[in-house]
């Protein structure tokens, strides 16, 4: 029976470290363009990876500029609510090292918050500072994971998250592996484009 089948779109990216063609990378930023009321996203970060310690980006490494003009276009131009949960920085999972796994490249909320607001200060030749600061303070909501209000578990272990998915307008999601921020490893999601499911 067709009438219970989910619309599902496989998307990813190939491991290329050189921009030729992204097509996942595109149809990331046409669901974030397309939304009218509310994007819900829990990301392992937004910012570029950067030098252990430090809030350097790796060499060649930046901010997905084109994900934040995005975002700040949504709230800029429609009024949409954009929240996003953060793994917290730093974070290395298990007993591993943080030249083998990091699960939060060090950046704070109010970096990603800065990136956000200096793409629409750029993508808007005319900002109206007072309307900004009120879409930011109403429709920006951006923080670290928490476990009884705590970035650790009662081990000691800091709390981070791995995960990669977003929810535009509660009807269209993505879920995979694909990173916001360049990295460009094998990665690979489903895009669910289903009100129902």
């Amino acid at each position: 029976d067709k009438s219970k089948d989910v619309k599902l779109i496989s998307i990813g990216r190939q491991g290329s470290m050189t921009f030729v063609s992204r097509p996942s990378d595109a149809a990331i930023i046409a669901m974030i363009e397309s939304s009218k009321t509310v994007i819900r996203m829990v990301l392992q970060d937004i910012g570029p990876v950067t030098i252990p310690g430090t809030k350097r980006a790796l060499p060649g490494l930046t901010w997905p500029t084109a994900v934040l003009s995005a975002l700040g276009g949504a709230i800029y131009d429609r009024g949409v609510d954009v929240e996003i949960v953060l793994s917290n920085p730093g974070c290395i999972p298990g007993s591993l090292r943080g030249t083998e796994a990091c699960y939060g490249n060090g950046w704070s909320c109010v970096d990603v918050a800065s990136e956000i607001v200096k793409t629409i200060r750029k993508n808007h030749h005319k900002v109206n500072d007072a309307r900004l600061r009120a879409l930011v303070k109403d429709n920006l909501r951006i923080c670290f994971v928490r476990h009884n209000k705590s970035d650790s578990y009662e081990d000691g272990m800091s709390i981070g998250l791995h995960a990669k998915h977003f929810i535009i307008d509660d009807i269209c999601c993505y879920i995979g592996s694909q990173n916001l921020y360049t990295c460009d490893l094998a990665e690979w999601g489903l895009v669910v484009d289903d009100k129902e499911t």
